[in-house]
């Protein structure tokens, strides 16, 4: 991995520009040095999002004997992209060259029919958009990055860097990864099959009501073990009834919205204490670090320990 092509196009994220640049420009791997091409249709100054200026040093043509192409993102993920850069990264893709985006860079790779039936992600606002906009590209949506047929794709924001430590990992080895991953001060390995972690804030929270009294009383005592009948008992109604009426109101079971409030506050314990798994699981009503372990692989993909690990203040 040699000549590394960075395709410019105006509306191109700041942070995604200045991330290629950390990892390939900068000398941080201890690997290179590399020749970093700015592509664009045009050898005219490109405005960034939200703020500055990149001018190509290189046409499109210079995307053609790369070792590796990055597509970043934009502002604009709907934005038109011009023929010509689809021509040319269907043919730099023809030619066996690693395609990677970064963020909603993978609107562009979709734009230029690379993602026809292959798997793809992006930040996980903008999921729906692309499976509504590209119904033939196999979204993953628990992912921070995806590998197929020599296509790339990353979740956003930081999910760019975790796709670029993976290709320095795969294409310069361990140790090369292992040296960027300290320069940037960030974990070494965050594989892509890991989740997301995607704040999902509870929805439409009534105001008044027995409903509302009973997910104040509920947050207070997570940790106690108590399930569906003492919610219903302590918002006097049947199981059944409080079941339809918490349905009604938060847009979710009563069972799903105990479990992921106790899943965030397990969350909050691993990332800003000390205590052991074992008394995280206790604190969060989990009862055990077995489920604890089992209920966060399921929803994170991840394990306590690892999420401590990478989130740990």
């Amino acid at each position: 991995m040699r000549a590394i092509g960075v395709l410019l196009l105006p509306g191109t994220r700041l942070f995604d520009f200045a991330v290629v640049n950390e990892v390939w420009s900068v000398g941080r791997t201890g690997v290179g040095p590399f020749e970093v091409r700015l592509c664009g249709p045009a050898k005219r100054p490109v405005d960034l999002h939200p703020a500055g200026t990149a001018t190509p040093t290189h046409g499109l043509t210079g995307l053609t004997d790369c070792d590796l192409v990055l597509v970043l993102g934009r502002a604009d993920p709907a934005a038109e992209v011009p023929a010509s850069v689809r021509t040319a990264l269907r043919a730099a893709h023809a030619s066996g060259t690693t395609v990677a985006a970064l963020c909603s860079g993978a609107f562009t790779l979709a734009a230029a029919g690379l993602l026809d039936g292959r798997r793809a992600t992006t930040h996980w606002a903008l999921l729906d958009d692309l499976a509504a906009a590209y119904p033939t590209t196999l979204v993953e949506r628990d992912v921070l990055f995806t590998e197929h047929d020599g296509l790339l794709t990353s979740a956003g924001v930081v999910g760019g860097l975790d796709l670029c430590l993976h290709l320095v990992r795969r294409d310069l080895g361990p140790r090369a990864a292992n040296t960027l991953a300290r320069r940037l001060v960030m974990p070494p390995v965050r594989e892509g099959g890991q989740a997301q972690y995607v704040d999902a804030p509870i929805p439409n929270r009534p105001e008044r009501g027995d409903i509302a009294t009973t997910i104040d009383w509920a947050l207070s005592v997570l940790s106690d073990p108590i399930g569906i009948p003492d919610l219903a008992a302590r918002a006097r109604m049947s199981p059944r009834g409080f079941h339809r009426a918490f349905v009604a109101a938060m847009g979710d079971t009563p069972g799903r919205w105990l479990l992921l409030q106790r899943l965030r506050l397990a969350q909050l314990l691993l990332e800003t204490t000390t205590l052991s798994v074992d008394r995280v699981a206790t604190r969060s009503g989990l009862g055990t670090s077995a489920n604890l372990r089992r209920r966060m692989r399921a929803e994170f993909g991840t394990t306590p320990s690892t999420y401590r690990r990478t989130f740990a203040s």
